[in-house]
């Protein structure tokens, strides 16, 4: 909301909002949705609940669109809600937007449309993490991770676990009243042992760091057979001639790294060309694949006439890490020579041409939303940063070998507020303004 003030909590309540719940590029369709009380007036229909085809008087010319009517409260946000599906070109999807605000409509801010649901009891907190977790899950991996808790299953867990922890604190408990009992200490004995099973279920639980490794900078790497125009792009994108260009296959035999700052700082990654026509035989091409492999960002660049030869490179990568297309982009270079058809591959795409500069500032953009979903999935929820807590305190306990059963105690209740807290739906203001702040607008 660019030249605007930061709508107050009760606008944000009750105004009604509108955002692209696709992705920013051309497309065969792209979807509007549009959320408040004004939703029902916006086109001249019955509203009920069903998909109708009606026309959009937009700036551009009569545009047709599909309709699906949403009334209130059975929607996910709880309030009425219209879905409108346009041609997914990208004058018509801003044309859309100036005439929803037109109406009186504003845009939604990030992650607007969870909160909501969140407000209307439609998700709990975990669950509005968890989609969140899910939009910017980089493997599959974290997708799993955030589909259990989306679904629950994670809450539902813990809460099964809590349950035992507290079984095992009212045990500890018992064993002091009767302290003099001659089956006190083999108690005890028994407790640590079942407290030892309990940590280990939790671990497995919440699971070590099974993702693909979280750097300091992450890498944007540029893969795509020889002569697919990469040193020329990489130079254009640093904006310096930090790699050699030539028109001899195969010039670039070592990977060139420099870094680079698109919205967040990365390192960019200039690969050797990876094709039947590398002059080297494909010596290069192993190491060239498992730095890519290894990209938190690879861009897969293809000049005219490579399609082929792109889409088997990207099959040989996706072979070994079928969640490498997650992050994929596809590259049409040398935009300026010849228009290319759409990439085989249904990837994100853009057409630039380093000579020209054509597409660059759209690539960029493209990089910059990337990493910034990558600086969003590498944090943890609160529900499992909760439950790690509690994982740390038992763990600390269990190798205090010394310790007094008392002090072990006390440890397990000190786990045991920490699992409460992961249960709970609710969370101060700054605490879901800080969660939300990090959704992309449409969510």
């Amino acid at each position: 909301m660019t030249g605007t003030t930061r709508p107050n909590a009760e606008t944000l309540a009750s105004s009604t909002i509108f955002a692209l719940a696709t992705p920013p590029l051309p497309a065969f369709a792209a979807m509007m949705r549009v959320s408040g009380p004004l939703a029902p007036v916006l086109l001249d229909l019955p509203w009920r609940r069903g998909s109708v085809r009606a026309t959009l008087q937009l700036a551009p010319g009569p545009t047709p669109c599909l309709a699906w009517l949403l009334p209130a409260p059975r929607t996910l946000t709880g309030d009425d809600t219209l879905e409108l599906f346009v041609p997914g070109h990208m004058g018509i999807v801003l044309a859309l937007s100036e005439w929803l605000a037109s109406r009186g409509c504003r845009e939604a801010e990030p992650g607007e449309f969870t909160r909501r649901a969140l407000l209307a009891g439609r998700l709990d907190l975990a669950a509005a993490q968890a989609t969140l977790a899910l939009v910017t899950a980089v493997d599959e991996t974290a997708r799993r991770r955030a589909l259990a808790d989306l679904h629950g299953q994670t809450g539902r867990a813990l809460a099964a676990l809590a349950e035992q922890l507290r079984a095992i604190s009212a045990r500890y408990a018992m064993s002091f009243d009767f302290s003099e009992d001659e089956h006190a200490q083999p108690e005890q004995t028994t407790l640590l042992s079942d407290l030892r099973h309990w940590h280990g279920k939790l671990a497995a639980l919440l699971g070590a760091d099974q993702g693909r490794a979280q750097r300091d900078s992450p890498t944007v790497a540029l893969f795509g057979p020889p002569n697919a125009g990469k040193s020329s792009l990489f130079n254009a994108l640093l904006g310096a001639p930090h790699a050699l260009v030539s028109d001899l296959p195969g010039t670039t035999r070592d990977a060139v790294a420099r870094p680079a700052r698109f919205g967040a700082d990365c390192t960019l990654l200039d690969l050797s060309g990876v094709g039947d026509a590398d002059a080297d035989a494909g010596r290069f091409a192993g190491v060239s694949r498992q730095r890519a492999l290894a990209a938190d960002v690879l861009l897969v660049l293809c000049a005219p006439g490579q399609a082929d030869a792109c889409a088997r490179g990207l099959t040989t990568l996706t072979g070994q890490d079928p969640s490498l297309r997650a992050r994929a982009i596809w590259v049409q270079t040398m935009s300026d020579l010849s228009p290319q058809p759409p990439n085989p591959c249904g990837l994100p795409h853009c057409a630039v041409s380093a000579a020209s500069g054509a597409g660059l500032d759209e690539l960029r953009e493209m990089l910059a939303a990337r990493l910034n979903e990558l600086a969003a999935g590498g944090l943890e929820s609160l529900q499992r940063a909760k439950a790690r807590e509690a994982l740390v305190v038992i763990g600390a306990a269990l190798d205090d070998l010394q310790a007094p059963p008392e002090a072990t105690a006390g440890q397990v209740r000190r786990a045991l507020v920490r699992l409460d807290e992961a249960q709970l739906s609710d969370a101060p203001g700054d605490v879901l303004a800080l969660i939300f702040s990090r959704f992309c607008i449409g969510k």
